[in-house]
């Protein structure tokens, strides 16, 4: 059955579907995570994006619509692949060592960048309040990451990074790429990924970092690892879900206001944690907490002043 078939108004569709991507990011991380223990980023990285590529220029070819999965230019859907890679290795990178809803709640700041990068790169105004809620979100941050105390773990600053350059990402889309297909930059990332993969995964076998070191961080400085079939169930899941969300994502976004559909989003994080109870019986620390509901608040109040921004006659 077609999405506009279904029995409900399109806000609500939106906000299922938006729900539905959230809740299939979290797999996908989840199935990261879990690979971080007997496979490589970077093969992950190949595998993963070979996969998304061929099944969208399967759909392609199928619907004929081979015009949306290529882009119109190739110099900015290039720079967001290059900045989207980025973020995705950065996040991946800190899966091994902290739990999946630390780090997703300091990527969670990627919203707080935005508007700071739209203030720098496409002169757009921010007032007080969201100036109040870019403080708010990095003082969450720091609840979490604990700079200066004994708590502290250097290895949260990894995914709020991937914030920051999946930020990069949003205002080069937001900027650049409004008239590129969807499907056109899933592709060209995937593609860019793909290719850094296979460069990695070349060059680790040539820096001789010795056989304990790269045993120890498997996931990050080994190229290619023997593939078991946990491994290719795990690849596949990743792939599976990622064009699930990815393509609930954007039907949310083209059927809803952003100021509806972005703060659903924020429902990864309670998957997040529930996983992480399920799977690893992780339980968040208060600080954690706090510092995730400040995050959230950040978030939304950024996401709200952008809608009354464009509304001005809401004020």
């Amino acid at each position: 059955m077609a999405f506009y078939n279904f029995p409900i108004n399109k806000t609500k569709q939106a906000i299922l579907f938006a729900t539905i991507a959230a809740f299939g990011f979290s797999l996908q991380d989840t199935a990261v995570k879990a690979l971080t223990s007997g496979a490589s980023i970077w093969q992950l990285m190949l595998i993963r994006s070979l996969i998304v590529v061929s099944a969208l220029g399967l759909w392609a070819l199928s619907a004929k619509a081979t015009n949306q999965i290529w882009p119109k230019t190739l110099l900015w859907p290039f720079m967001r692949a290059i900045f989207m890679s980025l973020a995705y290795t950065f996040f991946y990178a800190s899966l091994p060592f902290v739990a999946l809803s630390e780090a997703s709640s300091c990527f969670f700041t990627a919203p707080i960048f935005v508007c700071i990068f739209a203030s720098l790169f496409l002169s757009e105004r921010i007032g007080l309040w969201r100036v109040s809620a870019i403080v708010v979100g990095f003082v969450g941050a720091l609840f979490i990451i604990q700079p200066g105390f004994s708590n502290f773990n250097p290895v949260l600053i990894l995914p709020v990074l991937a914030g920051a350059f999946y930020a990069f990402g949003v205002i080069i889309t937001r900027g650049l790429c409004r008239e590129e297909p969807s499907f056109a930059l899933t592709v060209t990332h995937n593609c860019f990924y793909a290719v850094l993969g296979f460069f990695v995964m070349t060059l680790l076998p040539t820096l001789n970092l010795g056989y304990e070191f790269s045993e120890k961080n498997s996931f990050l400085f080994e190229g290619w690892i023997p593939i078991t079939l946990t491994t290719i169930m795990l690849i596949s899941i990743t792939a599976l879900t990622h064009i699930i969300s990815m393509t609930a994502s954007i039907f949310a976004y083209q059927n809803a206001e952003t100021t509806t559909v972005a703060p659903v989003e924020y429902t990864y994080l309670i998957f997040a944690a529930f996983i992480d109870y399920l799977f690893w019986n992780y339980t968040p620390s208060v600080s954690h907490i706090a510092g995730a509901t400040l995050i959230l608040s950040s978030g939304i109040t950024i996401i709200w002043r952008e809608w009354l921004t464009k509304n001005p006659r809401l004020k």
